[in-house]
């Protein structure tokens, strides 16, 4: 595993030039962006900090097939007041894959954020998650509560797929028959050695087909992604059982139930391309601030797709900022 890091560490330095010498801003913060590798029973999680350990601190969770770089784009247009840790979930970017052969689901991350929590010694911290960290977040919380102070919620999509009992079935399937299919299953312990090699540019065109990402958010991703394997080609690294799902069996009663009932603030912030799609329109407390009776959450739509933190951050970035300076003064004397 040492030797991965350090090539693919060799390999983020040259590629992540092309991300950050496109953001000339806040020079003196981009130079305290450090690498972080933290310890866990299943292996090392990695993760890339900015700011100061002294100083009040938010834990950023990616999505799926993303790496903390991707973080970067907005980790640079928020307020310097504040030290962010961002993470590589376990099978992607530079942090070990979980153990070969299980399915998992949201429910083994959130041990990969207490290791993290546990490393740096913090009693609370602030939370920003995308996709899946946002879903991650969410259970943490309700496992753990009282450790997190704001939390703010990219897109968080996964977080409220639903399941009515008519359709068990066909999610089992899909988060688990599907995986202990021979050829599935064969493929998901096979290991990066068995992956295709890409040039550079051909492993570009393609995330920036599917995920929708934007030249520059390419490159972000693709730092913490690929592994150079010679005469200028790349292999992906990622766990392939990150391509799965790993939602949960709920209905929107049970989301509800369970979400609303938070006592910490929380943001969200959902794309308008997924709004459009109706991918919200299942879980209409979302969209209702009312429905949360504590009075702690608010939701704005932003125009853009599922990406807008590496895409489009400058659209985001002064909500996420005010949102955080709010509770700064009570952070501060953690």
């Amino acid at each position: 595993m040492r030797s991965t890091l350090i090539i693919g560490r060799v390999f983020s330095f040259k590629r992540s030039l092309t991300c950050k010498n496109n953001m000339n801003s806040v020079m003196t913060f981009r130079e305290t962006e450090k690498e972080v590798i933290i310890k866990a029973p299943w292996g090392n999680i990695a993760g890339l900090t900015w700011g100061q350990p002294s100083d009040p601190p938010v834990l950023l969770a990616p999505g799926r097939i993303e790496p903390c770089s991707a973080f970067r784009p907005l980790v640079h247009k928020l307020p310097q007041k504040f030290y962010y840790v961002a993470i590589d979930f376990p099978g992607n970017g530079f942090s070990d894959h979980f153990p070969k052969g299980l399915r998992f689901t949201t429910y083994d991350f959130i041990p990969t954020v207490l290791k993290v929590v546990e490393h740096f010694g913090w009693e609370r911290f602030a939370y920003i998650g995308h996709s899946l960290g946002a879903a991650v977040g969410k259970f943490f919380e309700m496992a753990y509560p009282g450790r997190m102070t704001r939390i703010v919620e990219l897109d968080p999509v996964p977080a409220y797929h639903t399941v009515a009992y008519h359709e068990i079935a066909k999610w089992y399937e899909r988060m688990y028959g599907g995986h202990y299919s021979d050829e599935a299953y064969r493929k998901h312990t096979g290991g990066k050695e068995k992956a295709p090699l890409y040039t550079y540019q051909q492993a570009k065109e393609m995330f920036i087909k599917v995920q929708g990402l934007t030249d520059e958010a390419a490159d972000c991703n693709l730092e913490r992604l690929l592994e150079p394997m010679g005469d200028g080609l790349y292999r992906l690294t990622y766990d392939q059982r990150m391509k799965s799902p790993f939602v949960l069996p709920f209905t929107a009663e049970n989301l509800r139930a369970m979400y609303t009932q938070t006592d910490v603030p929380t943001l969200a912030i959902l794309a308008q391309e997924l709004v459009d799609r109706g991918l919200y329109t299942h879980v209409p407390f979302v969209s209702d601030e009312n429905a949360w009776p504590n009075g702690n959450y608010r939701y704005k739509v932003v125009p853009g797709n599922h990406d807008l933190h590496v895409n489009t951050p400058g659209a985001i970035s002064d909500d996420v900022a005010s949102f955080l300076l709010e509770g700064y003064p009570k952070m501060s004397k953690l």
